[in-house]
């Protein structure tokens, strides 16, 4: 697990990193970190169900096209919002944050995200 003083620089330089690598590892560290810090035993295989497999399919307020706050944002709008978002709860994160924010991220990385998981055999 990264230390703290990793996971608060890595969600506050967000904006500033460009190559999609280099994001998702950082996010999947800092995603890692924050359900490890729950205390409530998750671990590699669950981290990484969640990470990459979790589907909000029956939350239609967050399918993008049902989304008032998001359909019309272009990729570069929803990496500017992961980023703020990652901002924002570095330091207040829940389930409900942690989720709205991966969220964020899956939809500003739909592409190179779903390579990486065909890549992956995910």
């Amino acid at each position: 697990m990264i230390s703290e003083k990793t996971y608060y620089h890595y969600m506050n330089i967000f904006e500033t990193v460009k190559d999609f690598p280099t994001i998702l590892k950082m996010w999947y560290q800092c995603f890692d970190r924050i359900l490890r810090r729950m205390n409530l035993g998750y671990k590699k295989p669950i981290i990484d169900s969640l990470f990459y497999k979790w589907e909000m399919e029956n939350w239609t307020a967050l399918h993008k096209e049902n989304s008032t706050e998001y359909s019309n944002c272009t990729p570069k709008q929803l990496k500017e919002e992961f980023a703020a978002e990652c901002y924002y709860i570095c330091d207040r994160a829940s389930y409900d944050r942690l989720f709205r924010t991966h969220w964020l991220f899956k939809q500003a990385f739909d592409k190179e995200f779903n390579k990486v998981c065909r890549d992956k055999e995910i």
